[in-house]
Parts: structure tokens; sequence; C-alpha cells
């Protein structure tokens, strides 16, 4: 016993001496500060962006009911979907008519993700018409039972006209962010008021 604790002493103090020694080295007093090269300064000029830039109209959270079977097992449940409805500016097609900037709204991206929050996905019953067999989903079957029903959900964003009111607003919004810069009359065209998925 007394060995092991003479031996956890001594690594502490070895730990210690190099801990001290590293500390010395890297702080130590009087070492001359190190030169600064003159630095040249030019204007900027922007060459390239490359992140996709987008204007986001919609962002939304809401719970989904997820039904599904395979064969004759089925599934109930619910889950939480999050996502938004944006547009891609850097595809954004633009025109002059005279004085007037002509910008035409691109086409909307619905992006649903399952929400990872605790909680958010729930199996409510399970059940199998065979009278005797199963009513167990493995996991890939589950995630296609989930991925029919962010589909559903996708459906209902535009028969709800939900996304139509997104395109209203994100055609507002350009319009407004464009015409203090333009210096004249801003029209955002949209080719497809009432979408279809």
């Amino acid at each position: 016993m007394r060995k092991t604790a003479i031996r956890i002493l001594l690594g502490l103090t070895v730990i210690a001496a190099i801990g001290g020694a590293v500390w010395y080295i890297t702080h130590k007093s009087g070492t001359p500060a190190p030169e600064v090269e003159p630095v040249e300064m030019r204007d900027a000029r922007i060459t390239a962006i490359a992140p996709m830039l987008r204007l986001c109209s919609l962002e939304f959270t809401e719970d989904i009911p997820v039904k599904g079977n395979v064969g004759k097992r089925h599934l109930m449940g619910r889950a939480t979907v999050r996502g938004s409805i944006s547009f891609d500016l850097d595809s954004v097609a633009s025109s002059m008519r005279g004085d007037t900037l002509v910008v035409t709204l691109p086409r909307e991206i619905v992006e649903i993700l399952e929400s990872t929050d605790p909680g958010s996905y729930e199996v409510i019953d399970t059940w199998n018409d065979a009278l005797f067999g199963s009513s167990r989903f493995t996991t890939a079957e589950e995630n296609a039972i989930k991925e029919k029903a962010r589909a559903d959900f996708r459906r209902r964003l535009y028969s709800r006209g939900t996304v139509r009111r997104a395109r209203a607003e994100a055609a507002a919004n350009l319009r407004s962010l464009l015409a203090p810069m333009s210096g004249g009359p801003v029209t955002v065209e949209d080719p497809t008021p009432d979408p279809r998925p």
C-alpha cells in the first residue's frame, strides 16, 4: 500500500515538473517580440460567392400523423416535423423594362425534416390482421412509413395553400429588398402563383 502511494506521489511530481518546465519555456520573460511584417492594404473586391443565397419565406413546426402498413402489420403514431419554404436567390432571373427592374421568382424549395427533440416521435399502436401474427416493425420499415407521412404532409402544404402564401410573401419581401438598391421601380413576377407539388 505504501509503495503504491509513493509511486503515485512520484508520478504526480514528475507531471508537475514537466508542466512547470513547459510553462516556463512558453512564458519566459525577456524573449523578444516577434517582428511584425509590413501589411499592404488594397481595395476589396468580391470575385465569387459560393454558398447558395436563400430567401426564407416561411418556417414551420408541426405534429403529423404517421400511419402505414407492411402486409398485414399496421402502425399508427405521430411525429414532429420542422421545415421551411425558401427560394434560391442565385437562380433569380432579372431584366430591365424601361426603368423598371423585373425579377422572376424561382421555384420554391420545400424542406421537411423529422425533429430530433426528445419525444418528437411516438408509436401509439401496432397490430396485425392475422390472428397470431407479429406486429413488430423493423427500423427500416418504420422509416419508410415516416417518409410516406412526410410526403403526405408535403402534398398538404400545397393543397392547403401554404406554399401559395409563401410565394406571395417571398415576392413582397424580394420587392422591398430590391427597391432601395435598384433606385427605380421593381416588379416581381411569379410564374407559378398557385404551385403544385
